[in-house]
């Protein structure tokens, strides 16, 4: 924790307060607090070493006072005095694992918010420019300029959304990324009426659902796309999560879903629950785009809230019902 030189600095104090313990007839303020400010450093350092430290310490004083008769209130006495630091060092140094196990948890959550944040921004973004140049490259050329114009500008627009989202992530990598526009809405809301909040939140989740809609409208793809109501307002963390899920959800219909083919996401509340439910027919295997690894990045979170998480792929049929608590339980 400290490194070798405070506890080799600990271990030679000691070894000098202990030696003048035991050889001089009058034990000093100084070399006990010399002593016992060693066994504190070298518990908190090294709790085996200080444990054999205080044992130690506890025997020099045993001898030092042998030629006076020990009574069971000094014996107690020395016994306190010598616990006092030792347990002083075993504290500061649980203390000190706690906060670093902290620390650790909190790199671990953020690097797996981050890895979600990039696969459901940028790998999006991406997956989903090559989905429309793909179909560019199937289709005739159109003729009329005015629709040549539209489609590269429908490009550059998914270019600089990712764009934008990866130097979102860089400034978080950086540690100096600062609240998002999200983040923003919710924050300054959180003293207005509830209904408003309910409203404001309705409409973020609104408003992802209609870009995905027009994204996949792009390539193809028909559907229904029905957002329920709810009554309270969403966890910050909760909204959040249902914000990435639905992304994820959409790219994967995107990504490997047939576009002929009718698809359906919906998303309900109860009062306990948020449940979404979407279903698409598979395309080829082979024409299929993406590793398929960010909705099991979302199943390993939902199902550590307590949550489920379920996917049947039946006869080219995909389906997925998920449901996420709103009171947050980690399991």
């Amino acid at each position: 924790m400290l490194g070798a030189a405070p506890v080799w600095a600990a271990c030679l104090l000691f070894a000098v307060s202990g030696y003048a313990l035991l050889w001089l007839f009058s034990p000093l303020t100084t070399i006990m607090i010399a002593a016992l400010t060693s066994i504190a450093v070298l518990s908190f350092v090294k709790p085996r070493l200080g444990a054999a430290s205080a044992l130690a310490a506890l025997a020099a004083l045993a001898a030092n006072n042998m030629q006076n008769n020990l009574t069971s209130s000094n014996i107690v006495g020395m016994i306190i005095m010598c616990l006092c630091p030792l347990s002083l060092g075993f504290s500061l140094n649980l203390l000190f694992a706690q906060r670093q196990a902290t620390a650790t948890l909190r790199q671990r959550l953020d690097r797996e918010h981050t890895a979600r944040h990039l696969h459901d921004t940028i790998s999006n973004d991406l997956a989903y420019m090559i989905l429309r140049i793909d179909q560019a490259s199937r289709s005739d050329c159109p003729a009329d300029r005015e629709q040549y114009q539209r489609q590269l500008t429908d490009l550059r627009a998914i270019a600089e959304t990712a764009l934008d989202h990866t130097h979102q992530v860089i400034r978080q990598l950086e540690r100096t990324d600062k609240p998002d526009d999200r983040s923003r809405i919710v924050k300054t809301n959180n003293d207005d009426k509830t209904d408003r909040k309910i409203e404001q939140q309705r409409e973020r989740l609104d408003g992802i659902i209609q870009s995905q809609r027009r994204r996949l409208g792009g390539l193809g793809f028909q559907g229904d796309d029905i957002l329920g109501t709810f009554d309270h307002p969403l966890a910050d963390d909760i909204l959040d999560l249902l914000e990435g899920l639905l992304n994820e959800l959409y790219a994967n219909i995107a990504k490997h879903a047939a576009p002929h083919e009718w698809y359906a996401v919906t998303i309900s509340f109860d009062r306990r629950h948020v449940i979404i439910s979407a279903s698409d027919v598979l395309k080829d295997e082979a024409v299929r785009l993406g590793l398929g690894s960010g909705l099991k990045r979302y199943r390993t979170v939902i199902e550590s809230m307590s949550g489920t998480f379920d996917i049947t792929d039946d006869s080219d049929n995909w389906n997925a019902n998920i449901t996420i608590p709103l009171s947050v339980t980690r399991r």
